[in-house]
């Protein structure tokens, strides 16, 4: 009986047949394992977290390390300090019972539940939390170091979000800190970014920082919107990561891997060829990538040359700058997919709260989930709808849309556009926000040129409503296949299903479709 002693180098055996594969032990001493887990705050459902726990204890990495949001924090508490501070001791506690239990080391980053964002005028959820977190976690809120020759990166996307004022979460400061530390740290075998928020992603700023360390080899993970993506980014890998029991969104009860939906731990085996990433799904075992990013141009791929969000040069004078207001950047991917998971659309409504409402909150025109009851009427059942309705959004947030490709691949017959009144509700003149509506009418027709497009009027009495309305009126006149509609006094009486009839006829008069 042979024993094969593989302590000692053995020469290869010419031309036998043996019992095992000629490829190499896996088991460089250079190589180590560490996971990563995701956010357990934000709607958490109990449990969870928990057994999270124990499968890290089952996997023995080197080290753990998240990418924020472990507690729920003070969200709802601003008014009390007294009880805030209270409700996150508790929490605080609760969570270190929890990272107690791990037999390695833990590594911290901040999230938006662990230092709350706060809001205008009311600080005391941020500066409460902020407070505990440097108690328990110390001073630094950014910080990084170095293992194995690699070097480990985390960044505080929370620093500057102070009441919100600034937006902006990474601050000038912690970008000069980022910078010189990569730059003192540029010879590691490679380098780790952890971040919390994505949303700097959009940002000239991030952009700025990006072109800066380029040349240095990394891959960065983030958090924050509970759904796995991959994303290349001037040829680096960026992944968002799920939940380890922070709430499901989108409708989905148990894990959706089609949303990149679920609870998981991250698994990354650095070799000298770079991270090997695995997703751990607590129910199965994945590669890196869940999903990946539906657009190279918008959310989260970009290329080097991207343009700084003011100086975009296709023939309109402006673009949305990404003011804090924009955060559907999910239903913003899904409308992307157009034709992979959300059917080609016959009409197109598009605007803001009013238009998503109608549209339904969480269906995209899925060919595998069934629409919403309310979705059950002719309107729907006889044309294939996208709705590109945002709550909140302003003339500009649409046209950044438009111009991100939400139209792209696809020819409606027939565009209804609602946009303009939370422009006029966060006081623009009526001149300004007219002309922000003709911009998007002129980027629809630029995008769907064969497409009638009707424009409404505010459907809500907001100031300025009489003024933008006649100056529509006389601008959109002349504009071939564009018409301007006031329908305000029959959504009033009936919403959307006065809507729906008016459309209906319009429609069949038109004979759009036949």
């Amino acid at each position: 009986m042979a024993m094969y002693d593989f302590q000692k180098d053995i020469p290869a055996d010419d031309g036998k047949v043996l019992p095992y594969t000629g490829k190499p032990f896996l088991n460089r001493q250079e190589d180590f394992h560490f996971a990563i887990i995701a956010d357990r705050g934000g709607s958490e459902r109990k449990g969870f977290f928990g057994e999270t726990m124990k499968a890290l204890n089952l996997l023995r990495p080197e080290f753990t390390i998240c990418v924020g949001d472990l507690i729920e924090g003070c969200s709802g508490l601003h008014s009390n300090r007294e009880e805030s501070e209270k409700i996150l001791k508790e929490q605080s506690d609760e969570l270190e019972n929890f990272i107690g239990t791990l037999d390695m080391r833990f590594f911290y980053v901040v999230g938006n539940h662990d230092i709350f964002l706060g809001w205008p005028g009311n600080t005391l959820g941020h500066e409460v939390s902020k407070a505990e977190w440097k108690k328990r976690h110390g001073e630094n809120t950014y910080y990084d170091f170095m293992y194995k020759d690699c070097h480990f990166v985390c960044l505080d996307s929370m620093e500057g979000r102070d009441g919100r004022v600034p937006v902006q979460g990474i601050t000038d400061e912690q970008y000069e800190w980022a910078l010189k530390t990569l730059e003192a740290h540029s010879d590691a075998r490679w380098t780790f970014l952890f971040v919390h928020m994505p949303i700097d992603w959009t940002s000239d700023k991030w952009l700025d920082f990006e072109r800066k360390i380029n040349k240095i080899d990394y891959t960065l993970f983030c958090g924050d919107w509970h759904n796995h993506v991959k994303a290349v980014r001037h040829g680096k890998n960026c992944y968002m990561l799920g939940t380890c029991g922070g709430g499901f969104d989108k409708g989905v009860v148990r894990d959706d891997l089609r949303y990149g939906i679920m609870d998981s731990v991250t698994w990354v085996t650095v070799t000298d060829n770079g991270p090997v990433i695995a997703n751990l799904q607590l129910s199965g075992i994945h590669d890196d990538e869940i999903q990946r990013c539906s657009t190279t141009m918008g959310w989260i791929e970009t290329p080097l040359d991207y343009p700084d969000h003011k100086t975009v040069n296709d023939g309109f004078e402006e673009e949305g700058t990404g003011d804090g207001s924009y955060d559907w950047h999910f239903r913003h991917a899904m409308i992307l997919r157009n034709d992979e998971i959300v059917v080609k659309p016959d009409v197109v409504i598009a605007g803001d709260g009013i238009i998503h409402r109608w549209g339904g909150f969480w269906w995209y025109g899925d060919k595998m989930y069934p629409r919403p009851p309310e979705l059950d009427t002719e309107f729907f059942n006889t044309y294939k709808v996208l709705n590109m309705g945002f709550i909140g959004d302003k003339n500009e947030n649409l046209l950044w849309r438009i111009r991100h490709g939400e139209l792209e691949g696809t020819s409606p017959k027939y565009i209804i556009v609602h946009i303009g009144s939370e422009n006029l509700k966060a006081g623009e003149t009526p001149e300004k926000t007219a002309q922000g509506i003709i911009r998007n009418v002129k980027a629809l027709k630029h995008t769907a040129p064969a497409a009638v497009v009707k424009v409404l009027a505010s459907l809500e009495e907001v100031p300025g409503r009489k003024e933008v309305s006649a100056l529509l009126r006389q601008d959109l006149a002349e504009e071939k296949n564009v018409e301007f509609l006031d329908l305000r006094e029959i959504y009033s009486q009936r919403g959307t299903a006065a809507l729906e009839e008016y459309f209906l006829r319009d429609i069949k008069k038109n004979a759009l479709f036949c």
